[in-house]
């Protein structure tokens, strides 16, 4: 019978474990590595994608400001050319003036926002991607100024407008106001002398009177509604400058 001799496997070092462990622990912080790199890369697409969108909607916005802004000089204008001549003795009152201005009265405009990417980047937890401290904190600055103080200012002179239009409603005859606005030629007979269907008669003066003050108050709040959209139009024009700088936006 033959007797076999057990071989005996030569033990390791305590440095080959060691080796082996650096080269497992270098392989997995490797992949986190190459992972992180990788989310980071992702996450500054999405940065620019963001911040080209809303690029965007600001030139959109400083569009639709620009127009806005003469559109309600205008009419604060208007509004003080109607109480002044409502101020003035009856017969001196210039009626074709008057009625001038009140039929664009009827006018009306509201700021056009677009926010699609803010509500993007608020809805879906993305603001976290716009890197640039400066940029966030300014875009929720611009936001916050439109959604708080100009559209409660918007509200309310909404329901101004509402009322100075019914009280316009009782003193002159709008019946000739779409002509007036569209520059349509009205019979002679109308203004040589100005015909009794213009003037205002005397039992409407106290209503004449309670328009001017409702005018007052629409031209109050128009007034600051005028420099809320001066105020986020400059806003606007300086997040645009502060994107193109940032991420080289044309």
């Amino acid at each position: 019978m033959e007797v076999h001799a057990h071989s005996h496997t030569a033990r390791k070092k305590w440095t080959h474990y060691l080796w082996e462990f650096l080269m497992l622990f270098l392989a997995v912080f490797c992949g986190f590595l190459a992972e992180n790199q990788r989310e980071h890369i992702v996450e500054h697409k999405w940065e620019l994608k963001y911040a080209a969108s809303l690029y965007d909607d600001l030139k959109k916005d400083t569009s639709d400001l620009s127009s806005d802004i003469p559109f309600w000089e205008m009419m604060l204008s208007r509004m003080d050319t109607i109480r002044q001549e409502i101020e003035k003795p009856r017969e001196k009152r210039d009626i074709f003036l008057l009625y001038r201005n009140t039929a664009h009265m009827r006018a009306y405009d509201n700021f056009e926002y677009h926010d699609r990417t803010i509500e993007q980047l608020k809805n879906g937890g993305n603001f976290r991607l716009i890197k640039r401290s400066a940029i966030s904190d300014s875009i929720i600055d611009y936001d916050a100024n439109i959604k708080s103080e100009l559209r409660d200012q918007e509200v309310q002179s909404n329901n101004i407008y509402q009322t100075v239009n019914y009280s316009l409603d009782k003193i002159f005859n709008s019946k000739y106001f779409r002509a007036i606005i569209k520059n349509v030629a009205l019979p002679d007979s109308l203004f040589n002398p100005i015909a009794d269907v213009f003037k205002v008669p005397v039992s409407n003066e106290p209503d004449l009177f309670l328009y001017a003050n409702h005018l007052q108050f629409y031209s109050t709040l128009t007034l600051f509604r005028l420099n809320s959209n001066k105020r986020i139009l400059r806003r606007a024009k300086n997040l645009i400058e502060l994107l193109k700088r940032e991420y080289h936006l044309k």
